[in-house]
């Protein structure tokens, strides 16, 4: 009798566990997805930031047309990068103005990175931005999706 008694008092906090257990799981999802998402805001708007440097150098470092026509597209993927970086913060509700701010801290870093080697400025600059930005052109989309689905995740 006292055990059917315990029973019913505990039936509904183990049902509310098993319930909640889920439900906590979601939002740690939801939030590692929100997080990731920010990241990836925040890596597009340091590539949008290399990638416009990157143009504007190449752009007054030759007259050249095939320098000239190269420095287009970089200006292009870069302003592409900040239109996207701005699109997923805004979908996580971080205000636009953040991810134009990340842009001019990192630019602001990236001109200091030169400033202070730049007979080596080239290699770190390519290893530091080029590299990790030539990959997120490649990979933002499948990132995207998945951090996404995390985000959703009901």
């Amino acid at each position: 009798m006292w055990t059917r008694a315990i029973a019913k008092q505990l039936a509904l906090p183990i049902i509310g566990c098993g319930l909640l257990g889920p439900a906590q799981a979601a939002e740690e999802s939801r939030d590692k997805g929100r997080a990731g998402l920010d990241d990836l805001s925040h890596e597009m708007s340091t590539c949008a930031a290399y990638f416009s440097l990157l143009s504007t150098i190449m752009e007054n470092s030759s007259r050249s047309e095939t320098r000239a026509a190269a420095a287009k597209r970089i200006k292009s993927s870069g302003q592409a990068m900040l239109t996207q970086g701005i699109n997923v913060a805004s979908y996580i509700g971080v205000d636009e103005k953040v991810a134009t701010d990340r842009v001019q801290v990192a630019l602001k870093e990236m001109v200091e990175t030169i400033n202070r080697d730049p007979a080596n400025s080239l290699r770190a600059m390519h290893t530091k931005y080029g590299l990790p930005c030539d990959a997120l052109l490649r990979e933002a989309p499948r990132r995207f999706m998945a951090l996404l689905k995390q985000y959703d995740a009901d």
